[in-house]
Order: structure tokens, then C-alpha cells, then sequence
């Protein structure tokens, strides 16, 4: 027998599994109800309960202290909470389950014959292998389950096309994400990336002439920055200040860009992202530093569209607070946690994202899951400033790391009117994890757009196909679904 991988028989030299009762047919909890004084009773539903594995033992030992040392080390195999329990005679499936009961063992013996149970809540028995399907650019999966039992299905799509919805049915069940009467566009334009720049060196941003968020009265631009490269072949590295100047509130470099006019002149539909440090690691002063991170993107009178801030301006304890300004107010923040401290290398990192749609203002942080929807009272509003600012405060001591590392901007063309970009874009992953009933989109948990009739996606026993459903202009995406086998 293995409990979490390992097998008692290895480990405990002079232990042997008997034999072991409670893996066989499980019993079935029936209820039913009683109609006025009809003969017998009415049907109700049906439910499987808990499951109790009893292992039957023996132990072996030449003297008293080597048996109690090998009861110690089988006392602490045993106790493992939810552990994995695989049974040699079937080691490609496993239960879930606790120690439970204990039957006692004869004393004065160097060699017994005892018990102990298993308490499994959830009583199915699993496969130890994941199953996977792919729907090759079809759109039909066909999914096997040999187990007994309906196990639920994690699925994962990703976008080849613009998209409005994606539709997922099984047998009677059905998942939905978006709307399917979501259209294309009479006239469309792709949606242009305008500059993704690495701070690797530098890009061609304006120093200290940029506009930064209403924070203080205060926020002087001053000081310098340099640039640090830390892995050439993935382009990245950041820039940090190298000097921040003095002042009375706020102070320390900017970096601005100025958005290019393209085709259709200034952006008023985007979407930027960016990842960025701001931490005290290696830092033995933690919570005396102090620290400003924003990025403010501005329009052509200098107004502040959107802009989102990271501090630390507690100077006795290590705090972060998050602030998000619209049209040059603060319309949220959170304060005095400590969820704010990041560090944003490669690509993998934590990185922010803001997207304008016409005077909708979505805000959302890859760390935390965050999510906020915002309105301007300025839709037309033309992107022309985005403004990076690091700032100290006072005399007090500087954070050791606040820097940004990498920031782009797209652009989204609208002709005729806003709808676009479609709620899914090219590249985008969709993933509905059946064993917990979530839905990820770019590994953001979003329930925003799930329609309210969806289900858990349940493969039943048999061979079933899963039906995959996209909008009318769309490429049908690239799918693939896992799930792991199960019996009663």
C-alpha cells in the first residue's frame, strides 16, 4: 500500500498488508417520500456517502524497542491528512482519504496482526493518469470516459481570431462565456500595437516633462535614471532612478512617451500594459523606505485620462496601497496592505493592464485576480502622453527597488462605432476548470460574462462528443480537454 507516493512495505521493513476491505461496490443512499396512504413510496433521488477503506496489517520486530520504532514510523506515515492511497494490486488508481479508526494491538507481542481505517469524504476511487483531447480545429471533441462515474472536465481554449462568445455543450449541459450576437463590424480595422518598449535601455522617452497623478499638490519631476540589463536573449532588464532629486512632497524622475499618430490620427480606444518592481527586498532599512510608482496616461491638454498608482508611504512598516485615478480624480484605492509589493520580471510576471473602449476604463492586476470597470466623462479623449513616474518622498529613505521594466500600447481603430475589439481577441485563453467551477481568461478570474444557465461541464460514463460553439466570424480555436477518470 503507498501513501503519498510511498509504499509502507519499502519503509517499514517487517510490515506487511493483509488484506483490505471497503474498495469494492459502494452502497447507494436512496431517498424517497410518502404519498397521502398509497402502497410503498415515490422515488426521490439517489446519493453515493462517504467511503471507510479498513487495511488489515501485520507487524514483525526482534525486540521491543525495534517494534515501538517501527509503530512510531508507521504512526507517522499514516498521519497524513487527505492523503494519496494507492493499493499495489491496482496501482494506476488511487482514493482520497484520512486516518481514521485504529484497532488496538495485543500487547507483549513482537509480531501482531491489527488495523486501521480510512475516511474517505469524497469516496471515488481516480485514475492516476490525466486524459487529454484536442479538438484539431473541429468543432467536436470526442471524449471517452471508461470509469464509472460522470467526472468533470477542465477545458481550455485559445483564440485564433477575434471572438464574441464561446459556447461549450455536453450531453445536456452547457457552458457559455461572452454573446453570441455579438457582431464583427460593418467596417473593422485590426487593432495596431503602437511601440512595446523593453527597458533595457533607453527608448527615446522624454525625461522629467510628463504629467503624474494628483496625489499630492506637489509631485516635482527631477533627477535621473539608468538603465540595467538583465538577460539580453529576453530582452529584459528596467530603469530605475539613479537620482531623485530633492523636495518637499514628492519628487524623482519621469519618463514620457509621446503616442505617434497613425492612421486615423490619435488613439481613443486602447489598451496598454506594463510590468514594473516596487519592493524592498535585500533591504536590511524594510520599513522605513518610502516609495512612488505610477503610470499616467494623458491627453492633449495634459488631462489625466486614467492613471494607476503603487505606493508605499508608511515610514515606520512595511504598506502598499493601489490608487486608480479617472479623469484626474481618484475613483478607488485600497490601503495600508501588503498585496502590493511586486516584482514584474520576464514575461511571466505580474503585469497591469488599463483598456479604454469608448468611456468604459477597464483596470486589471494579473497578481491579485483584480478587476474594476470604470466610466470617463471624456470617451473622445485622444491618448498622447503616457508617463512613468518614481518618486521619494521628503528626506525619507527611498524603496530599494522601484523601476519599470517594460510597457506597450495598442491601439483600437473604430470607423463606424465601438464595438471592437470583440470581447475575445486573437490569443487570448479561455479555461474552464470543471473540479472547482471557474473561469480563467488570460489567467484572470473573470465571471463577468458567463451566462447564468451555464453548468458544470460532466462527462458521463461512454464515449460523448463535446460541441464547441464560436461566433459566425470567428476562427474556431485551438481546444483542449483534460479530466481524470473515476469510479464508484
Amino acid at each position: 500500500m503507498s501513501i503519498n507516493g510511498k509504499y509502507i512495505e519499502n519503509e517499514i521493513e517487517g510490515y506487511r498488508t493483509l488484506q483490505v476491505e471497503g474498495r469494492e461496490l459502494l452502497e447507494t443512499e436512496v431517498s424517497d417520500f410518502q404519498v397521502g396512504f398509497q402502497s410503498g413510496s415515490k422515488y426521490q433521488d439517489k446519493r453515493d456517502p462517504v467511503r471507510v477503506i479498513t487495511v488489515h496489517y501485520s507487524l514483525t520486530a526482534d525486540s521491543p524497542a525495534s517494534f515501538r520504532e517501527k509503530f512510531n514510523k508507521l504512526t507517522a506515515i499514516l498521519d497524513q491528512e487527505q492523503a494519496k492511497l494507492i493499493f499495489n494490486d491496482e496501482p494506476d488508481k488511487y482514493f482520497i482519504g484520512t486516518k481514521s479508526d485504529v484497532d488496538s494491538v495485543e500487547p507483549g507481542l513482537l509480531s501482531v496482526k491489527s488495523s486501521f481505517s480510512f475516511y474517505c469524504a469524497d469516496p471515488y476511487k481516480y485514475s492516476d493518469q490525466v486524459k487529454t483531447a484536442k479538438n484539431n480545429g473541429g468543432k467536436t471533441i470526442t471524449l471517452v470516459n471508461t470509469g464509472n462515474k460522470p467526472v468533470p472536465i477542465t477545458v481550455r481554449s485559445k483564440m485564433r481570431s477575434e471572438n464574441g462568445y464561446l459556447g461549450l455543450v455536453l450531453e445536456d449541459r452547457f457552458y457559455q462565456v461572452g454573446n453570441p450576437g455579438e457582431v464583427d463590424g460593418e467596417t473593422k480595422e485590426k487593432s495596431v500595437k503602437l511601440f512595446d518598449d523593453h527597458f533595457t535601455q533607453d527608448r527615446g522617452w522624454i525625461l522629467n516633462n510628463g504629467v503624474t497623478p494628483p496625489v499630492t499638490h506637489e509631485r516635482l519631476q527631477v533627477g535621473s535614471v539608468g538603465y540595467t540589463t538583465e538577460n539580453p536573449s529576453q530582452n529584459e532588464g528596467f530603469v530605475k532612478a539613479t537620482a531623485y532629486g530633492t523636495g518637499n512632497s514628492w519628487h524623482g524622475p519621469s519618463l514620457t512617451k509621446m503616442i505617434p499618430s497613425t492612421s486615423g490620427g490619435l488613439p481613443t480606444n486602447w489598451r496598454a500594459e506594463w510590468r514594473f518592481d516596487l519592493n524592498t527586498d535585500g533591504s536590511p532599512n524594510k520599513p522605513v523606505e518610502v516609495g512612488h510608482n505610477s503610470v499616467t496616461f494623458a491627453d492633449e491638454n495634459d488631462n489625466v485620462i486614467c492613471s494607476i498608482v503603487f505606493e508605499d508611504n508608511n515610514p515606520i512598516a512595511e504598506r502598499s496601497d493601489m490608487a486608480i485615478y479617472i479623469d484626474n480624480k481618484r475613483v478607488w484605492d485600497t490601503r495600508e496592505t501588503t498585496n502590493f509589493y511586486v516584482t514584474g520580471r520576464n514575461d511571466g510576471g505580474p503585469f497591469m493592464v488599463v483598456e479604454k473602449i469608448g468611456s468604459k476604463i477597464t483596470v486589471a492586476f494579473s497578481k491579485d485576480g483584480l478587476q474594476k470597470t470604470f466610466f470617463t466623462n471624456k470617451p473622445n479623449a485622444k491618448l498622447k502622453k503616457v508617463t512613468w513616474y518614481c518618486a521619494a518622498y521628503q528626506g525619507r529613505r527611498a524603496i530599494t527597488n522601484n523601476n519599470i521594466r517594460a510597457l506597450n500600447v495598442t491601439k483600437h481603430n473604430v470607423k463606424y462605432y465601438y464595438d471592437i475589439p470583440n470581447f475575445l481577441q486573437s490569443g487570448d485563453v479561455v479555461e474552464l476548470v470543471g473540479e472547482t467551477n471557474e473561469l480563467f481568461i488570460n489567467d484572470i478570474k473573470n465571471w463577468d460574462r458567463v451566462d447564468i444557465g451555464s453548468e458544470v461541464l460532466l462527462l458521463p460514463p461512454g464515449e460523448h462528443a463535446l460541441g464547441i460553439a464560436v461566433s459566425e466570424f470567428a476562427t474556431m480555436p485551438d481546444v483542449e480537454v483534460t479530466y481524470r477518470e473515476r469510479w464508484g
